[in-house]
Parts: C-alpha cells; structure tokens; sequence
C-alpha cells in the first residue's frame, strides 16, 4: 500500500532492482531481504513487470502488480492498517502474521488487521508469474467515506482475525474487467470501486457467518483440516469422497463440510477443484495439450475441464497453451 494523491496512479517502469526496493522500504515502511544478492548488489534486477498504485475516492489504497519474480525476496511490513486484503489473481503468496504461516493460493484472499506491533510477513519465490491485488485502509484516514466508517466499525466488533477465503466467481471476473488498461483513468476508478466493495461486502458477510457459526474448530481439529487441505494442494489429480476425506479427518462428513468452509472461506471440493485447475494451468505452461492436462488434473472430460478454466482463468485452456 502506498500514500499516494487521490485519483493519481503511481509511475511505474517495467524492471524494479534492489535499489527500487529500498526506496519503496524507506517510503512505505517494509523491510526487504534478498537471500541471494548481497549490498553489492543495487542494480540486480528483481521484478519484471506493472505495479500501479492509487488511492480510491472512499480512501481505499489500492496496489495491483502484475510482475515476473526473477529473484527470491522476503518483506517484513510494519504500517498499520485497520482492514488489509490481499487478493491472488496468478502464482501463490506464502505470509506470515503473529507466528502462521498462511498460504493464498489464485482465486483467494488474505484478510487481516495489521500494526506495527504485529508485523506480517511474505515470501516470493523465482521464477514465477504473479498477479496480486492487495488493498487496505489508513487509520485516521480523512477522506474516508461513511460506508467505508462503517463497515470498520462493523469488522471491529466483529473482532475479525486473519483468515483466507476463496473469491467469488463474479467478484473474480469484475476484477479482470476493471484491470484493463485501455479504459480511461476515470472509468477505471469507478470499476474498480465498485468490485472493492464487493469483496469486503463478501468478506463481511463470510466474518458475520463465522461469528454466528458453531464454535471455532480446535488446535487438534485445525491441524486436522489442515492435513486435508494440504492432501488436496499436493494430489489433486486423485479422486476423493467426502466420506473418505471425512475419516481421515477424524469427524462426520457434515462437520468436515462445515468446518472446512469455516477455516478457508469455500468447500471441500471448491478448493479442490481450484487446486486441479492451477495444477491444469502449470502443465499447460509446459506444453501439455489441453487433454493431456485434464486427464493429468483429475478431469476425465476435456469439455468439463474446459468449462471451468474458462470461469476460473477467463481464458480457454487451448490459449494458456499457444501463449505459453
């Protein structure tokens, strides 16, 4: 997030070195570490890409970056934010805040209330294409809107902790319409209110479930969840019953499906599915044909994978490929 004039998107240049980085970390306040390069190292090319920046009219700091990560870096931020999102479009984001480790995979978010006294975290691996888009608001900010009071005031009461939720689908899409850079400044603004709002109104709506829900899971029932979200993200390509899942689990099949929702924000096989699709997407990348990375994926119909890589990724799977 950056203090940037309203309306007014921050320049960018399409090759960001460790120089850049140190000029962002004194601005904004986030410590950098390169683990491969030394202080000898100023030009070193780190990022390859867009990062723009703006401030909305409700007050909003928005960041989007579209970048290729060419070497590995960490961030420590220490800025204070009463609501912080982060939003993975492509690749996959690691992030640690009070001692967890979260993982926001494309297609999630990552919602927490950050202070200098509780820092978060991110690791970036090389070699990978990353689309984030990453938002929050300033404490004692006066160009906040009402609606925007509002819904702090809500999200404090509600006492909301760091969680990571799955995006909705129409939410996904708006925010694809509104990246587009041949629309005017100000027609990108305006969408890119509009689809704001949207996912903190989602956000919100997901905290007043959880707030309203049965009790949060325990260490040991976490740590069981977890074991089955972690089994989906290394083979999704097998196939699963929610039985199954649900002994391994160690509970009933309708607490699994609850619980699981409860701790990631989506279903059991919403996340699988969103699993195989990103599994999909890499073999794509690597020349597989489009039945190859289905069948690969744990599709056994091209037409069904096609389907949903189409409303997942906004794309045929046949253009990931030719593009590659």
């Amino acid at each position: 997030m950056s203090k940037t004039v309203p309306h007014a998107p921050l320049a960018t240049k399409k090759t960001f070195s460790v120089a850049d980085f140190k000029v962002f970390g004194e601005r904004y306040g986030i410590d950098y570490r390169f683990p491969l390069l030394n202080d000898a190292c100023a030009s070193s090319p780190v990022l390859h890409g867009d990062v723009e920046e703006m401030v909305l009219p409700s007050g909003i700091a928005l960041t989007h970056s579209d970048v290729q990560v060419l070497q590995p870096y960490e961030t420590t931020s220490r800025h204070s934010s009463p609501l912080y999102v982060l939003v993975v479009l492509e690749g996959c984001v690691t992030l640690t805040l009070s001692g967890e480790v979260w993982t926001v995979r494309p297609g999630m978010a990552f919602s927490a209330r950050l202070s200098e006294q509780q820092a978060m975290s991110a690791r970036h691996d090389a070699n990978i294409a990353l689309k984030t888009l990453s938002f929050g608001v300033y404490p004692g900010d006066t160009r906040r809107e009402n609606l925007l009071t509002t819904l702090l005031e809500q999200w404090e009461r509600l006492n909301a902790p760091t969680f990571v939720w799955q995006v909705p689908e129409f939410v996904l899409a708006g925010i694809q319409h509104a990246r587009q850079r041949e629309r005017s400044s100000l027609s990108r603004q305006l969408l890119l209110e509009g689809v704001m709002y949207q996912l903190l109104g989602h956000a919100l709506h997901l905290r007043e479930q959880q707030g309203t829900a049965l009790p949060q899971p325990t260490g040991g029932e976490q740590a069981r969840l977890e074991q089955i979200r972690r089994l989906l993200e290394q083979a999704p390509e097998q196939e699963y019953s929610l039985a199954q899942l649900a002994i391994q689990a160690a509970m009933s099949p309708s607490s699994l499906r609850s619980k699981f929702r409860q701790a990631y924000g989506c279903t059991v096989f919403d996340y699988l599915r969103d699993c195989r699709l990103a599994l999909a997407r890499r073999y794509l990348l690597e020349g597989h044909s489009v039945q190859q990375a289905a069948w690969m994926s744990g599709y056994q119909h091209a037409t069904n994978f096609a389907t949903a890589f189409r409303r997942r990724y906004g794309i045929c799977p046949g253009a990931v490929r030719s593009g590659r």
